[in-house]
Formats: structure tokens, C-alpha cells, sequence
């Protein structure tokens, strides 16, 4: 069984297309001969919402510096090509700040009152309760507490200046809505400078700030509105209306994961009297590269219990061992590889092992409702697979985001073939506008999932007293501070081995470039009991130095064959922080909140999976940016730096060493 090293110093660790535009009429008739076949509109709903009939927010000009600008001439050139960038005002919300609709203002608690329709936006951290009538954010319906039910708790969102700021909605004549303070869910904002500065200025007293428009964000950043078209809307009513099963789909960036956490929303809380609210809704993620409750490189079936008012890197992934009833729970996942041209087929398999485990799924008596989030390249690059699984799904609703004024030839094409192929699956297929980002966000997809990443490996359950939650929150230190497990991948006199072996679902490499590929990179645990596995597991071709037991490439795909995901179970993702060759035992970091799964491994069907996620390069800077940002740790008397406690940094001398004759320096550490 893998063992937990204490902390300290280890000499012999090894450092880790453009297409023309037609109408909707002209699209529709793309196919000769095809019949016009129109889409089902549901009827509206009582919760009305008044959007403007463009996407784009209402702004209005007052200085430079804006990412776009105003008016745009027939070319779509700025009219005044001198100042490119005009800075607009954008409105976020209609409350107004005066005396009458403030019921209670401290420096910890605002209460407000909001009448039918009024919005009032927010930024930052923070609880709320509603006092009295009823809200909606972001999909989700939450009326006060009845003085019988026992439901009257805080709901918690997060809402930093990276992503669109939700609205609290009035839905009532008169609403009374209390928010409070709340401090520790920020990820690691006292210490990590990218996370800082994106949720509440620190010289403002509560967690929290009104956001009426783009100038009252107290830090400055350009926010990006909600926005809720009214087909939006509709689309939810009618997907709600019964426990039925919701495929979303639609090309890159047009708000389909938006979408889905809306309909999540809607699902938990309900309507009222008019649609009561289900306890837990099956979340279907098939995006590999920006899920919602796991780490990145993975596709998985959650059962989702809370509402969504937050970022992804917010709630990174579901914690084991928590009381099921309350929270989140991720049923079966698997990992993915970057390349998922290369592994369709392992891809596909791993989408059917989950659609079979939420067929076979009973919650309090019932088959919950499924949502199905796809990743944009299915629909753009690999639509015949797209159709495959719609086959297989059959689901009752699809919903098809696009630009329902005008689209190109290619989505016309797809959009038809989908509206000729639902009476097929007996599904009704709903076409609405699409979301993408309407103003420059101040971070990258890039960003927003490193962010995840450092989340998750951060991420523990603090004690508490007995007979209360566990509280989650992130350890501040850095991960070079963390005492690695150690898994011994050979027999040696003291010790048996841990796992079978690495499996790289990567391009092929020669095995003496094993060692080098895996150093500092992101692995996935997981537990196989598939029969095509060597037995005795020591079987597996080593590397020549080192002795590093691999999975061979196979002579019929010339990569390595992935393991069966009806036979494997995910246990957790993994930091790979270095080699003890002496030792023969690899070292991984793994976050406090997963290392109770690691007692439970069986040696003889342990696997480590690599090549599912980009390299960390946010932990080979973290020792830098936390001594920058806390000035805790100071330099040596001798004016060296400390290596040994930066095992992923070199300072500029030595890389300046590393390189000569022009040579390219091929090297992943980082320089300081």
C-alpha cells in the first residue's frame, strides 16, 4: 500500500473558417427537395423578463479604453478610426440606492427590497436569504421560507469579475432579500495573486459590492452582464415541465454550459405551485477540457443536490465522504485524453459506460432528470458522433444554441439534419439564441482552467466540532510544502510494489524519455480489474535505467490502447512531483480532501494515466508568487537561493548555462 512521506529534504528527488451568411428562411431550404419543417415553440411562462431584442447589452459611450466600440460603419470599421477603443457604460441591474429600498445596511449585512421585476446585481462573496415573496438568479426560483418549513437556510454564491454577473430578480410584488458577509470561500485569494482582486476591493467593509453599472465595480474591471433571452426562458419551462432528459449542444462558445447550469437551477428549486423542485438532478458532462464538478481531462455523471451560483474553480470537484443528502456527488468518471482525435472510439465508450450507469440510477424511488452538456468541438468537427449518441440517448429535449437570424451554410446543414432526425428519436428539438461572451473577459479560458486545477489540489475539509459539517476551504501554503505519497513502482528488500504501471495517452515516445515526460505532470489514479491486464502485473516492459513499468504501444494503432472504462473506476487526479530512483518509488501530491481513497488500493490493479491534462505550470510558480505575496520566507544568509525547497524553479544563472551555440533549450523549469 502507497505510503505518505513526511516533509523534508531529498537530495536524490529528480525536479519535476469563414462561410457566407444566409437568412433563416434560406437555410432552412438548403437541401433540394426537403420539406420546411418549423420548431417547436413553447408557450410563455408568467416569469416575464424583459430583454433587450439585441444580445449586446445596452451601453452608452463616455470615454477610451473600451474593448470595442459604439457605432460601427457598413464594414464594420469604427467611424472614427483615430480612438479604436471607446469605453461604454454598461447597466447591470434597475434597483435604485435610495432609502426606501435599503431595509437594513451594516457593514456585514445589506437587505433590500425589490419590487415585481427590479434587478440588483452583485460582485463578490456572499450568503443570502430570502425574508420575504420570492427571487430568481441565475434559473433558479427561491421564495421565503414558510413559517412551517424547515427549509430556511443561507444560499452561498460566488460571483467574482471573471464571469457574467447573475441578477437577483424580484418576482413578487414586494420582495425582502438579506446578504451577509461571507469570507472564506474566496480560492486562495490571501495568497495567490492571480486569484486576488477579482471578487471585492479590500478597503470595502463587506464581501460584497452593488453592481448598478461597468463604473460601480469597486476594482475597476470590465464586468459582463447576465443576459436571459426570453427563448431562454421558454426552453426551460418547457424541459421542466416533466423528468425527462435534456441533450445542449451547439457550436464553441455559444453558452451551452450557461444553459445547462440554468436548467440545473430551475430543476432544485422549481416554480412554486406550478412545478414542484426535485431533489437531485444527473449531470451528463461530456466536456473534457472545461467541466463543471471534476478536474480537467475528464468526462463524468454527478448528481448534482445544490444550486450553481458559482465558478467552476469555486466547487473544482465533488468531495468524497460528505453526507450524500446534502451535496454533490460524482457517481462514475473517466479520464480523457487531450488529444481525443486520437482515442474517438475509447471516447465513445467512455460516454456509453455512463449513459448505462444513469439508466440503471434510482434516487428516493425515481430516475432523475438528465442534462447532457457536450463540448462544442462534437458539434463542430465531429457531428457524426454527435448523432451516434442521440441514437443511443433518445433524449426528450435537444437544445440547439445558434444564431437564430442568420447562419451559415455548414450550420444550416447540421441544424437540418437534426430537425429531420428528432421525430426519429421521438425528441423535440428547441432552437435558441445563442450567448457567446459580450465583452472581453479579463481572464482566458486558459486561465479560468488553471485556476480549477490549483483549486482542486488545494482544496481540504477543516475539522469541526462533533456533530457538524466538515467546513472545505483551501490550504494557503504551497504545494512543494505538501508531504508527497510515495508509490513504490518495483520490488525492492523493503518493500513491495504499489501500482502496474504508467499508461501514457500521449503521442509515442521512446521509453528512456518516460521519466522525463512524466516529471511534474498531472496523472490520473485509477483502479482497473480489466482481464487484459498482464498477470502477474510485474510483466509490463520496464525502462532501461530506471526500471519504470509502461503500457506498450500497440502495433495495430501505434499508441497505447486505453484501459476498458467498464472495467476501471477513477479515483482521483494527481500531481507527479518527482522520481526517487534510489528508492524506486514515484511521488504524488494528492489533495487532503481524496487521500482517504488512497488506503483502499489494491497494488495488483493500480494504474497511473497520464497525457488527460496540461502540464501545472501554475505550481512551479507558486513558492515565487507566495513568497512575493506574503514576504513569510526570506533568502539565506548567503544570498543563494533555496533550492531544495523549490524543486520546479532555477534562477536566471542557471538556464543562462543551460544553452549554448544557439542551442534550443528545451527545458520546463521555470526561471525566476
Amino acid at each position: 500500500m502507497p505510503g505518505k512521506r513526511k516533509r523534508g529534504n531529498d537530495a536524490s528527488l529528480t525536479a519535476a473558417t469563414d462561410s457566407s451568411h444566409l437568412s433563416a428562411i434560406a437555410a432552412a431550404r438548403l437541401k433540394a427537395g426537403a420539406p420546411t419543417r418549423g420548431v417547436p415553440t413553447p408557450e410563455p411562462t408568467h416569469e416575464k423578463v424583459s430583454v433587450p431584442s439585441s444580445p449586446t447589452p445596452e451601453v452608452v459611450a463616455y470615454g477610451s479604453g473600451f474593448p470595442y466600440s459604439v457605432e460601427e460603419g457598413e464594414d464594420g470599421d469604427s467611424e472614427e478610426d483615430s480612438q479604436p477603443n471607446v469605453k461604454c457604460k454598461v447597466k447591470f441591474c434597475n434597483w435604485r440606492n435610495d432609502s426606501k429600498n435599503i431595509l437594513c445596511d451594516t457593514g456585514s449585512e445589506l437587505t433590500v427590497d425589490l419590487s415585481k421585476h427590479t434587478t440588483i446585481a452583485l460582485v463578490g462573496s456572499f450568503k443570502f436569504k430570502v425574508l420575504r415573496g420570492a427571487i430568481n438568479i441565475n434559473g433558479a426560483n427561491i421564495a421565503a421560507a414558510s413559517r412551517a418549513a424547515q427549509d430556511d437556510r443561507f444560499y452561498h454564491a460566488f460571483m467574482p469579475a471573471t464571469h457574467p454577473i447573475f441578477k437577483f430578480r424580484g418576482l413578487d410584488s414586494t420582495n425582502h432579500v438579506q446578504f451577509m458577509s461571507w469570507n472564506d470561500p474566496i480560492p486562495l485569494a490571501s495568497n495567490r495573486p492571480p486569484f486576488a482582486h477579482i471578487s471585492n476591493a479590500p478597503f470595502v467593509t463587506r464581501s460584497f459590492s452593488v453592481i448598478t453599472d461597468s463604473d460601480a465595480d469597486p476594482l475597476c474591471h470590465t464586468l459582463s452582464p447576465e443576459l436571459t433571452p426570453e427563448d431562454w426562458i421558454r426552453a426551460i419551462e418547457d424541459c421542466t415541465s416533466t423528468s425527462s432528459v435534456t441533450l445542449v449542444t451547439g457550436s464553441p462558445n455559444t453558452g451551452k454550459s450557461t444553459f445547462a447550469g440554468r436548467l440545473l437551477n430551475r430543476y432544485l428549486t422549481g416554480l412554486g405551485r406550478n412545478a414542484r423542485p426535485v431533489p437531485a438532478v444527473c449531470y451528463l458532462d461530456l466536456d473534457p477540457f472545461k467541466p463543471q464538478y471534476t478536474t480537467s481531462g475528464q468526462i463524468s455523471l454527478v448528481v448534482v443536490r445544490d444550486i450553481r451560483l458559482s465558478p467552476s474553480f469555486a466547487h473544482p470537484v465533488t468531495v468524497p465522504g460528505m453526507a450524500r443528502a446534502a451535496t454533490n456527488e460524482t457517481i462514475r468518471a473517466h479520464p480523457i485524453p487531450i488529444n481525443v482525435a486520437n482515442y474517438t472510439d475509447y471516447y465513445h465508450l467512455c460516454i456509453e459506460d455512463l449513459f448505462l450507469t444513469y439508466k440503471n440510477m434510482v434516487i428516493d424511488g425515481t430516475t432523475p432528470p438528465l442534462i447532457i452538456d457536450t463540448p462544442g468541438f462534437l458539434y463542430a468537427s465531429r457531428f457524426d458522433l454527435l448523432k451516434e449518441l442521440l441514437s443511443r440517448f433518445k433524449p426528450q429535449n435537444i437544445i440547439h444554441l445558434g444564431d437564430t437570424q442568420s447562419i451559415d451554410a455548414e450550420t444550416a446543414t447540421k441544424l437540418h439534419s437534426l430537425q429531420t432526425a428528432f421525430p426519429q428519436y421521438r425528441s423535440t428539438i428547441l432552437e435558441i439564441t445563442a450567448q457567446p461572451p459580450s465583452l472581453t473577459p479579463i481572464k482566458t479560458d486558459i486561465d479560468i482552467n488553471a485556476w480549477h486545477m490549483q483549486s482542486y489540489f488545494h482544496r481540504f475539509a477543516s475539522s469541526t466540532k462533533p456533530g457538524e459539517p466538515r467546513k472545505l476551504a483551501w490550504a494557503p501554503e504551497a504545494l512543494s510544502c505538501f508531504a508527497p505519497w510515495e508509490f513504490c513502482y518495483r520490488e525492492t528488500i523493503e518493500r513491495s510494489q504499489d501500482i502496474i504501471g504508467f499508461a501514457l495517452y500521449t503521442e509515442p515516445m521512446e521509453p528512456a524519455a518516460v521519466m522525463h515526460a512524466l516529471n511534474g505532470s498531472i496523472v490520473h489514479i485509477v483502479q482497473t480489474s480489466s482481464s487484459s491486464i498482464p498477470s502477474p502485473y510485474t510483466e509490463l516492459p520496464r525502462t532501461t535505467r530506471y526500471k519504470i513499468p509502461y503500457f506498450p504501444k500497440s502495433e495495430r494503432t501505434g499508441r497505447v490502447e486505453p484501459l476498458d472504462p467498464r472495467t476501471s473506476r477513477l479515483i482521483c487526479t494527481a500531481m507527479l512531483r518527482g522520481f526517487n530512483p534510489e528508492k524506486s518509488v514515484v511521488q504524488l501530491l494528492i489533495p487532503k480532501t481524496h487521500e482517504h481513497l488512497l488506503y483502499k488500493l489494491s497494488p495488483e490493479r493500480t494504474v497511473l494515466i497520464c497525457g488527460c491534462a496540461d502540464m501545472p505550470d501554475w505550481a512551479y510558480l507558486e513558492d515565487v508568487l507566495v513568497t512575493k505575496s506574503t514576504e513569510r520566507f526570506e533568502a539565506p544568509s548567503s544570498g543563494q537561493e533555496d533550492t531544495c525547497r523549490l524543486p520546479w524553479i532555477e534562477d536566471h544563472i542557471a538556464m543562462d548555462d543551460m544553452g549554448y551555440l544557439n542551442t534550443v533549450r528545451r527545458v520546463r523549469k521555470f526561471q525566476t
